[in-house]
């Protein structure tokens, strides 16, 4: 049966990972929440121009940075060379898992991705499902994909005629509970955890939410982070371990991000700078230099290319800056001088310096300047600064 309806929790908007999203990313994930063609295992093509179709205002480029930005924030998972997506964690929060044919259903076109990436996300994913809820099929699944194989396996056919564990017969209240009759969930629950926790959260949050994470029937957790795919095989792109990164980290990685973006890119429309912002702070999760960051939008600034190049450049200069120096501590010594340029300059922005050397980092630099003229610069303005307070 097609889906004629999507399922989101109205607490989403309380949730802080999914409210740091731009206005943008948040519109494209609830798009792709409730596209017709979502498969039960969460995974849609990747079609940015026809999602794009539906907004005046946005363009393809914008719906491509709307979805690296999610992919950074780990609320999708993206493979750009297959061109598939995935929304992480669809199973659990349209809680298909409770329904035994929608849980056989997501096993079957599971094995229909081509992505080795989504695979594995989905792998990790089919784990935190609850054994007691949906028996042992999505964990033989699980194997079966990150193996790579192409087609439904028969272990995973026989696992799906498993039952699921009976549960305990329920025993007589605990004290600590007939002493909270009125606490709202403390009774009449329809799908009650096995092992409630001992300090249960108040609320049931949203796709980007840390309580959505273990996979427990009442999908609330004690720890994690919802949006990190646990990409272990050797097929899966690297990402940093955010499992215990708090979401003032990615809010402080947003801010590096734009301040890059605003002080080695021309100026720019609105909608350019937040889509070279969404490829910036991907590239900071990866782990890519500040110094290497500002280098490529500089060598982007002098290019007719989408933004979407961005990284292709910042590899480009990150392998010819490798091949020209003529030695490690050179290497070190470039990425110093951009690194303490940069902090300068954006130093000077925020305080509106109007010293020598304010003037000199925040006037228009050539539309590709070398890490040694950067630090000449710096140099020659120390000494006017210098001779001007000796004056």
């Amino acid at each position: 049966m097609a889906r004629d309806h999507a399922r989101i929790a109205l607490s989403i908007w309380n949730d802080d990972d999914f409210c740091a999203l731009s206005m943008a990313a948040k519109l494209v994930y609830l798009q792709l929440v409730t596209q017709y063609k979502l498969s039960y295992a969460g995974v849609l093509d990747l079609a940015a121009k026809r999602w794009a179709r539906p907004h005046p205002d946005l363009d393809v480029e914008g719906v491509r940075a709307a979805l690296s930005e999610l992919d950074a924030a780990r609320f999708i998972v993206t493979d750009w060379e297959t061109e598939e997506v995935l929304i992480r964690s669809f199973i659990r929060n349209d809680e298909l898992y409770k329904q035994p044919n929608m849980v056989r259903a997501a096993l079957r076109v599971a094995f229909e991705i081509e992505s080795p990436i989504l695979r594995a996300a989905l792998a990790v994913e089919l784990r935190r499902l609850p054994v007691e809820v949906t028996g042992p099929a999505p964990a033989v699944a699980a194997d079966a994909l990150e193996a790579g194989t192409r087609e439904l396996p028969p272990v995973v056919k026989a696992a799906m005629g498993t039952k699921a564990p009976a549960r305990p017969a329920p025993t007589a209240p605990a004290a600590s509970v007939e002493s909270t009759p009125d606490k709202p969930g403390a009774e009449g629950s329809p799908n009650p955890s096995p092992n409630p926790s001992g300090n249960p959260l108040p609320k049931d949050l949203g796709e980007g939410s840390r309580e959505r994470e273990t996979g427990e029937p009442s999908l609330i957790s004690r720890s994690g982070k919802v949006g990190v795919p646990a990409r272990a095989s050797k097929t899966s792109r690297e990402a940093p371990a955010a499992e215990d990164e708090p979401a003032s980290v990615r809010q402080a990685r947003r801010s590096d991000a734009r301040r890059l973006v605003l002080t080695h890119s021309p100026e720019q429309p609105r909608r350019v700078l937040d889509r070279l912002t969404a490829e910036v702070i991907e590239l900071l999760a990866d782990g890519v230099e500040p110094a290497m960051i500002g280098a490529g939008l500089r060598v982007w600034a002098r290019k007719r290319l989408a933004v979407s190049f961005l990284p292709e450049l910042v590899g480009e200069y990150m392998r010819g800056h490798l091949a020209a120096s003529a030695s490690p501590a050179k290497i070190e010594a470039d990425a110093l001088a951009v690194a303490t340029f940069e902090r300068v300059r954006a130093s000077a922005i925020d305080r509106g310096d109007t010293s020598p050397i304010g003037e000199a980092v925040r006037g228009e630099l050539p539309a590709h300047t070398t890490p040694d003229e950067l630090d000449a610069l710096l140099r020659d303005a120390g000494t006017r600064a210098l001779a001007g307070a000796g004056a």
